[in-house]
C-alpha cells in the first residue's frame, strides 16, 4: 500500500475509535449506561514484527503517523502508544528458515538493526536533544522530539529460564492474551497505575553498564483453565453429527412411504395424470376457473329452425354450417386455445416446480435429503412415464384417429348432402335425416374436443420433457434432473461432513503444543473427562436445529446451493458455531472454573491445597518471553507486574481467599521486586496470571549478540545487503546497542 492509502486508512480506523461511544450505545442497548467511554487518554497498540515481513520496517512512521493523526482530529488527547514487537527467535521453527541459514541470517540482521531504531526513538532524552523530522509528501513533516512508543514490549520464543513455545502462532496466542487481559479487566488500569511508580525508578536507575535508560521491556502469559472451547467445539461436533446423521441425511423412506407421500401430492396440487386422472391437461385447458371444452353452439332443433322449408333442406342446411363450424374450430378456436395453453403452461410450469420446492425443503426438514432425493427420483419417474404416455396418446390421435373422426364428419355430411331426391322416402324412414344429423353433430362436438385436449396434450410435452427453456425456467423434468443432481452433491458433502465431525471427534487433543515446554495454559480438566461435563448439560437439539436449517438456506434452492458452493471446512465451522453458542451458554455455570477447581478439590481430598499448588505452578512458570538475565545486570533489576485474574467479584469469599493465598505465595518471591495484584475478571473459565517486566536495554539479551553479528555479516554482503531492512534516513544517527558496554559485558 501507498504512504498516502496507508495514512487514509489510519485516519478512517481513528476516527471510528473516537466514535466508539455511540456504536456501544447501538450493540450494547440498555447494558451500555455500564460503560464509560474515556477520550482524553486513548490508548493504542502497535505489534508485529522486528525482523522482516510486509511492512515491518514502518513500525517507526506508523506511530509517528498515528500519534500525528491523533493530534489532528482529538488535540486534547494524551495517547498512550504501545509497541509489542517478535525478535527472529519467534520464527527460528519456521521450515523455511531451519533449511536456510542464510535467511535466518538476514532476519537477525533486521532484527538488530530494527532494535538500534526502537531503542533510540523510544529515548526521551536523545530526542530532545537531537529531534528528528520525519518528512512525508502530501502529509507534511512531522518532528519527533519526544519517544515514539510510551511502551514497547520484545517478544521472543522464550523464558529466561529456558521453557519455550515452539511455533510462531503459539507465541502470538500467548501475547494476544496478554493484551486481552490488558484492556478487557482491571489488569490494566492497575497496571498503569503500578507503572507511574515504575517510570519514577526506571528514571532514578539506569543501565550500570552504559548508564543510559532502560527502555525495553517485555511481558508474559500463563493460566489455569477449563478448555471450554475445546469441550464446545466437542459438544457441537457431538450434536452436529447427530444432527447430519438423524435430520439433514436422514434415514430415507419406505416404499410405501415413498408411494403414499408423492401419490398425496400429485393430488393434492392438481399435477396426477396417471390413470383416469387429467389433473394437467385439464389445468393447461382452465380459463377463469372453468376448464375449456368445445360445446356445440347450435342444437339440431335450432339449426332446423334457423334452415326452415322442407326436411331436405334442413339437413343440407347442417351440413353446410358443420363445415363452417369446423373451419371456426381450427381457424378461431384452437387458435385461442393455444394461446391460452401457452400462457398456462408457464403458469403451471412454475407453480409445479414451486411447490415440488416448497415440498422439498419441508421433506428434508422432516425426513432429511435422503428422503428428498427419494422423492425427487419418484417424482421424475412418474411424469417420465406421464410423457411417454401422453407421447403415445398424441401419436395415436395424430395418425388414428384425428383422420377417422375427419372422415366419419366428412362422411355424414356428404350422407346429409346426398338425401336429396329420395324425398319420398323420407317420411318412411322415420326422418332418417334426424339421425344424420345428430350423428355428424356429435362427431363434430367429439373433434373438437379431441383437438383440445391435442393442444394442451402438445403443451403437456413441452412441459414435461423440452430441452429449451419455457419462460425463462427449466421444463419439469429438466428441473427434477438438476435438483436430483444437486441432491446428490449436497448429500455427498453432508457426508464428508459427518466424516470429518467424526474424525474430529476422535482427534486426540493435547493441552501444550507440541514441542513448547511453556504452559501457556494448564487444563483442569482433561479432554477424557469432556463427554462426562457434557453429558451434565440439558440442550434440547429443537432450541438449534432451525437455526442450522437457516444456516444452510432459508428455501430448497438455498439449500442445495449453499452445500454445493461451500466447502466441507467452511460449513463445517458455520454449522459448528450455530451449536456452539447455545451449549457455550448451557455450559457456562457448570463449567466455571472456580466450581470445577473445588470439585477436583472435593474429589482429592489429600490435595488440600490444590488451588495454592495451581498458583505456585503459575507463578513459577510465567515469565517474560525473553532471554535477558532473570534478576537484572549489575545489582539493577526490573521493575515488574504480577496480576492474577478471578473470576468473581471483590466482594466475594472466593476472591478474597484467592488474594490472600497470593500474598502468602509472595513472600517466596522476595527480596525480588516483584509486585503482585489480584483482580477481578468477568471471564468465568479461568485463572491467568500476567507479567510485565519493565527496565532493560535492548543488548541484555543475550541473543543480541547473535543479531548484531549477523548485522555486520550481512551489512558487508554484496549479495545480502539490499535485502536488509536498513532505514537510510538515519542510519548514522543511531549508536550500537552495544556502546559504552564494557568488554566483558
Amino acid at each position: 500500500a501507498s504512504l498516502q492509502e496507508v495514512w487514509g486508512r489510519l485516519n478512517s480506523a481513528l476516527r471510528d475509535i473516537l466514535a466508539i461511544e455511540q456504536q456501544l450505545r447501538t450493540t450494547l442497548g440498555d447494558q451500555a449506561e455500564r460503560v464509560t467511554v474515556h477520550y482524553s487518554e486513548p490508548r493504542i497498540y502497535i505489534i508485529g514484527s522486528l525482523c522482516g515481513g510486509t511492512g515491518s520496517s514502518l513500525f517507526l512512521d506508523i506511530a509517528v503517523l498515528v500519534r500525528h493523526c491523533l493530534r489532528q482530529n482529538a488535540p486534547d488527547a494524551k495517547p498512550s502508544i504501545v509497541g509489542v514487537f517478535f525478535l527472529p527467535s519467534v520464527f527460528a521453527n519456521e521450515p523455511t528458515l531451519r533449511s536456510d541459514i542464510d535467511f535466518l541470517s538476514i532476519l537477525q540482521a533486521n532484527g538488530y538493526a530494527a532494535l538500534k531504531e526502537l531503542e533510540h526513538f523510544c529515548d526521551g532524552d536523545a530526542l530532545k536533544s537531537q529531534p528528528f523530522t520525519f518528512r512525508y509528501p502530501q502529509i507534511g513533516d512531522v518532528t519527533v522530539n519526544a519517544p515514539v512508543y510510551d511502551e514497547d514490549f520484545v517478544v521472543e520464543n522464550g523464558t529466561p529460564d529456558g521453557r519455550i513455545l515452539s511455533r510462531k502462532e503459539d507465541v502470538f496466542e500467548m501475547v494476544a492474551r496478554s493484551l486481552l487481559v490488558d484492556i478487557g479487566s482491571p489488569f490494566g488500569s492497575r497496571l498503569r497505575a503500578a507503572r507511574a511508580n515504575f517510570e519514577t525508578v526506571l528514571q532514578r536507575k539506569y543501565c550500570p553498564q552504559t548508564n543510559k535508560a532502560r527502555l525495553i521491556h517485555s511481558l508474559g502469559m500463563t493460566s489455569v483453565a477449563v478448555p471450554i472451547a475445546e469441550i464446545v467445539n466437542r459438544g457441537a461436533l457431538q450434536r452436529l453429527r447427530q444432527f447430519l446423521t438423524d435430520h439433514a441425511l436422514g434415514q430415507g423412506l419406505s416404499a410405501d412411504e415413498l408411494k403414499g407421500e408423492v401419490d398425496g401430492f400429485l393430488q393434492a396440487n392438481q399435477l396426477e395424470e396417471r390413470g383416469n386422472r387429467n389433473d394437467l391437461l385439464e389445468r393447461l385447458l382452465k380459463r377463469d376457473g372453468e376448464v375449456l371444452t368445445y360445446t356445440l353452439p347450435r342444437t339440431r332443433e335450432e339449426l332446423e329452425r334457423e334452415a326452415g322449408g322442407s326436411e331436405l333442406q334442413q339437413a343440407h342446411y347442417v351440413a353446410n354450417w358443420i363445415e363452417r363450424e369446423m373451419n371456426r374450430l381450427r381457424d378461431q378456436l384452437l387458435s385461442e386455445a393455444q394461446g391460452l395453453v401457452q400462457e398456462n403452461k408457464i403458469a403451471v410450469l412454475r407453480d409445479a416446480t414451486t411447490k415440488i420446492a416448497k415440498r422439498l425443503l419441508d421433506l428434508i426438514q422432516q425426513k432429511g435429503l435422503r428422503a428428498a432425493r427419494q422423492f425427487v427420483e419418484e417424482l421424475h419417474s412418474v411424469f417420465q412415464d406421464v410423457l411417454k404416455e401422453l407421447s403415445r396418446e398424441q401419436g395415436e390421435y395424430d395418425q388414428n384417429i384425428k383422420g377417422a373422426l375427419e372422415n366419419a364428419i366428412a362422411n355424414h355430411v356428404a350422407s346429409l348432402r346426398g338425401l336429396q331426391g329420395l324425398w319420398g322416402s323420407l317420411i318412411a324412414l322415420w326422418r332418417a335425416d334426424e339421425q344424420a344429423m345428430d350423428e355428424a353433430l356429435r362427431c363434430l362436438q367429439e373433434y373438437g374436443n379431441a383437438e383440445l385436449l391435442s393442444v394442451a396434450r402438445k403443451a403437456a410435452l413441452e412441459l414435461l420433457g423440452s430441452d429449451q427453456p419455457i419462460g425463462r425456467q427449466l421444463s419439469l423434468l429438466r428441473q427434477l434432473d438438476e435438483w436430483k443432481e444437486a441432491l446428490e452433491q449436497a448429500i455427498g458433502k453432508l457426508t464428508e461432513l459427518e466424516r470429518r465431525c467424526g474424525e474430529g471427534l476422535h482427534t486426540r487433543l493435547s493441552s501444550t503444543p507440541i514441542g513448547s515446554t511453556y504452559v501457556l495454559e494448564q487444563w483442569v480438566i482433561q479432554p477424557s473427562e469432556f463427554d462426562d461435563y457434557l453429558k451434565d448439560i440439558a440442550l434440547d437439539p429443537a432450541t438449534y436445529r432451525d437455526a442450522l436449517w437457516q444456516e444452510l438456506g432459508g428455501d430448497f434452492e438455498s439449500v442445495v446451493s449453499t452445500l454445493r458452493e461451500k466447502s466441507v471446512e467452511e460449513l463445517l465451522e458455520k454449522l459448528a458455531q450455530v451449536i456452539g453458542k447455545p451449549l457455550r451458554d448451557a455450559l457456562a455455570d457448570r463449567l466455571n472454573i472456580l466450581r470445577v477447581i473445588q470439585e477436583k478439590q472435593q474429589q482429592q481430598e489429600k490435595q488440600r491445597q490444590f488451588v495454592e499448588t495451581i498458583l505456585r505452578a503459575m507463578l513459577q512458570v510465567c515469565q517474560p518471553f525473553w532471554r535477558a538475565p532473570r534478576d537484572g545486570i549489575g545489582g539493577v533489576g526490573y521493575r515488574t507486574f504480577f496480576a492474577i485474574t478471578v473470576p468473581v467479584s471483590k466482594d466475594k469469599s472466593q476472591f478474597r481467599e484467592m488474594e490472600q493465598t497470593i500474598q502468602k505465595l509472595a513472600q517466596e518471591y522476595q527480596p525480588t521486586e516483584y509486585q503482585f495484584e489480584t483482580v477481578h475478571s468477568g471471564y468465568p473459565f479461568a485463572i491467568e496470571i500476567g507479567v510485565r517486566f519493565y527496565g532493560a536495554r535492548a543488548f541484555w539479551i543475550s541473543t543480541t549478540a547473535l543479531m548484531r553479528q549477523a548485522y555486520e555479516r550481512e551489512r558487508r554482503s554484496p549479495k545480502n545487503a539490499g535485502l536488509l531492512h536498513i532505514d537510510r534516513r538515519f542510519l548514522d544517527l543511531l549508536p550500537d546497542l552495544y556502546e559504552g558496554v564494557q568488554q566483558s559485558g
